[in-house]
């Protein structure tokens, strides 16, 4: 940890103080006495306001405009003098990638892919034709937005699973069917109201690498297999167990490098018990629930995040392979 006088703080804003996420962020920052947290919510009551850990908050009004959005960044960041713009859900982190040119100062702006790179990672079907190109291992899929688009699905095999090709999060939307008959009840009975991607069912096990890369280089990274079933099936486990895999870092290194990966990154993967293989299923271009696990483990992403957007080098950090609960889990 990284010690300074008042004077040397080191400021960082968060843009999109309203994603449930700034909790997890929050308290991560905080256990580095050299950072000063500044946070933009669109959530005017939101109570992490009165968080003794964030130094300055202010509300922008709920709106459609982007640019009256990067206006209130610009005013904090020469307000305060920010030195790192960090964003930390996928809609605030999207909208500054395309809208750089528009800050004040876009040297202050932290570790971010490119709109090309970012839109490949966060589609999941563009993500599944993008590990088929790079000879990376993937699971079969095809995307429907109707009925009839089910047509197209003869060259699965069943089990599949279902999930929506952009959005939602946690584990919505996410079905599995064993036979195309379900499918297609399932199809007939809610309807096909977004782009929905089919993909081959991999029989094996969850597992997670967390990543901080910048020009497709991993800086730092956990690994976690979940040890504890989450609300449903495909929701976030409420236990964690940290370890490390040889042949699945190997994937998530060169996918990362294949990305030209720059920020934070969660890859969701899955072990093909039949294929002895490690495939990336989603990844969620943003910071994740269990940030703080890693942080107990050894990993500080937002403050390392931080010292990367800096240009501060530093040594890619061990960590522990310790198990943690949260403590949802006891609810």
């Amino acid at each position: 940890m990284h010690s300074s006088s008042e004077g040397n703080k080191i400021k960082v804003l968060i843009p999109d103080g309203e994603s449930h996420l700034l909790l997890y962020v929050v308290n991560c920052l905080s256990q580095a006495d050299d950072v000063d947290i500044y946070v933009i919510s669109q959530k005017k009551h939101n109570p992490m306001r009165y968080s003794r850990h964030i130094k300055g908050f202010s509300f922008c009004t709920n709106t459609d405009s982007e640019l009256d959005w990067i206006e209130a960044i610009n005013s904090e960041v020469m307000k305060h003098s920010i030195d790192v713009i960090m964003p930390i859900f996928e809609t605030g982190i999207k909208k500054l990638i395309k809208n750089k040119k528009k800050l004040v100062n876009q040297g202050a702006l932290g570790l971010l892919p490119s709109l090309k790179d970012y839109c490949i990672a966060f589609n999941k079907n563009q993500l599944a034709k993008h590990l088929e190109f790079n000879n990376l291992p993937f699971s079969k899929s095809e995307v429907v937005s109707s009925i009839k688009g089910l047509e197209k699905i003869d060259n699965l095999n069943f089990p599949i699973i279902i999930k929506p090709v952009e959005g939602f999060g946690g584990g919505q939307g996410i079905y599995k069917f064993n036979s195309i008959e379900d499918l297609q009840r399932h199809f007939k009975k809610t309807g096909c109201n977004y782009e929905t991607l089919i993909q081959e069912y991999v029989e094996g096990y969850d597992i997670d690498c967390s990543v901080l890369c910048k020009d497709g280089k991993i800086l730092a990274y956990t690994i976690q297999k979940g040890n504890m079933m989450g609300t449903h099936q495909f929701s976030p486990q409420f236990g964690l167990e940290f370890l490390y895999d040889d042949k699945l870092y190997k994937v998530v290194e060169k996918l990362m490098k294949s990305l030209n990966w720059n920020g934070v990154a969660h890859i969701d993967m899955r072990y093909d018990r039949f294929t002895d293989q490690f495939k990336a299923i989603e990844i969620n271009t943003r910071f994740w629930v269990s940030v703080e696990a890693s942080l107990i483990a050894g990993v500080n992403f937002p403050y390392l995040y931080v010292l990367a957007s800096m240009g501060k080098s530093f040594e890619k950090p061990d960590y522990s392979f310790i198990d943690y609960v949260n403590y949802k889990g006891y609810n």
